[in-house]
């Protein structure tokens, strides 16, 4: 935190308080400023004022509504009213945005009107209704980076900071206590997020909301008496795919039979970072057959790419220190003869990213050894067949 003590945040717990914060401090500092910060296809007057929040609504209501719909603030100048939507637990309704839309309209004589709708999604909800959508994580990332910050938007910054709103800056050096358990998942989470926007034609897999892979819980004295074990997952595994791919896979799940994607896998209890094709040989004879009759041209790319091979059982629970190899010969023996069978039935191939790098070096790297995969290991959006 800039020097402010953490307690006054404690009381956001939730949709409604974290609102109620947010537009007391907008309220209270330059709107526009902060506005024109987080917008970059709208821009707003040095007039613009805050004239409704969720706690004094707007005062005409369209009679084609149903319900009398509260935004959560609306914002206005001269030539424009535009209103905010914000969610972060709830998820979107199109028949609010709806009624929002109409809200706005009633409201605005002779002045442009916008909806935007603020979630803590990874992309733009699929609603249908006319609205724009905006991430949290974006607004606290672009306020975050304002310049000789008022006082008050430090104090906005840092309240969105504490919400985990404030982008990838880094691994915080590790500490043995819960506070930095808590920062590394929601930097690893950052991490895997901004790595995908950034990478081409690939995307960030997830249902609905960001779920980190293999939540699997380890027993209490298990942990007591073994350092090398947490509560939660051993590693974060944040699976992605070529965009489109799920469109073709009309059955897709990512945890099901098809065990063949491109993951960010970040060990819970380390500031390490891998890049990694996942491929599942035990759960597809498939699979297993192509990598036995590609295992001379596969060990080949390995080799010549740089990669390494970590081979493993199926979950990573039991992992503490992995097998990795990197001579061609072995690797070839593995795909031809052993791969699929106990410790070799699943199969990560990849590179470890340099953590000590500056936070959007770290994101490139990530990103750009996620389309290497996707170019060696697909073919646009399918999987490949060969790799001759």
């Amino acid at each position: 935190m800039s020097g402010h003590n953490t307690e006054i945040f404690r009381h956001i717990d939730g949709e409604e308080p974290l609102n109620d914060f947010f537009v007391s401090l907008l309220a209270r500092s330059d709107i526009s400023r902060i506005l024109n910060t987080i917008h970059d296809d709208i821009e707003f007057g040095n007039e613009a004022s805050l004239v409704a929040t969720q706690r004094s609504g707007l005062q005409d209501h369209p009679e084609g509504n149903t319900k009398r719909r509260t935004l959560d603030w609306v914002v206005r100048d001269d030539e424009k009213l535009v209103g905010y939507e914000s969610k972060t637990n709830d998820s979107l309704e199109s028949d609010q945005l709806r009624e929002e839309r109409r809200k706005l309209d009633e409201n605005a004589p002779k002045r442009d009107v916008y909806l935007y709708a603020i979630t803590e999604d990874v992309r733009k909800p699929d609603r249908s209704a006319e609205f724009t959508w905006m991430s949290w994580s974006d607004v606290g990332k672009a306020i975050h980076d304002i310049e000789n910050k008022s006082p008050i938007i430090q104090l906005m910054s840092d309240m969105l900071k504490n919400e985990g709103y404030d982008g990838f800056r880094g691994f915080t050096p590790y500490e043995q206590d819960e506070g930095w358990f808590i920062k590394h998942q929601n930097e690893a989470i950052d991490l895997a997020v901004e790595a995908a926007e950034r990478a081409e034609e690939i995307e960030f897999y997830h249902r609905d909301r960001i779920d980190p892979h293999n939540r699997v819980q380890d027993s209490v004295s298990t942990v007591k008496s073994r350092p090398s074990r947490c509560l939660g997952p051993s590693y974060y595994v944040f699976p992605n795919h070529p965009i489109g791919y799920q469109e073709t896979e009309t059955t897709y799940n990512i945890r099901g039979d098809y065990g063949w994607y491109i993951a960010i896998v970040v060990p819970a209890l380390h500031n390490q970072v891998y890049v990694q094709m996942n491929v599942y040989l035990s759960k597809n004879p498939e699979f297993r057959a192509l990598f036995k009759r590609n295992a001379t041209e596969l060990s080949n790319i390995i080799d010549t790419e740089g990669m390494t091979v970590w081979p493993s059982w199926n979950s990573l629970f039991q992992e503490e220190t992995p097998d990795e190899f990197d001579d061609p010969d072995r690797i070839e023996k593995i795909f031809e003869k052993e791969g699929g069978k106990r410790k070799y039935k699943r199969i990560r191939m990849g590179w470890e990213i340099d953590t000590e790098k500056e936070s959007d070096e770290i994101i490139i790297e990530t990103a750009r050894k996620m389309e290497r995969l996707h170019e060696i290991f697909y073919d646009g959006i399918t999987r490949r067949k060969s790799f001759d």
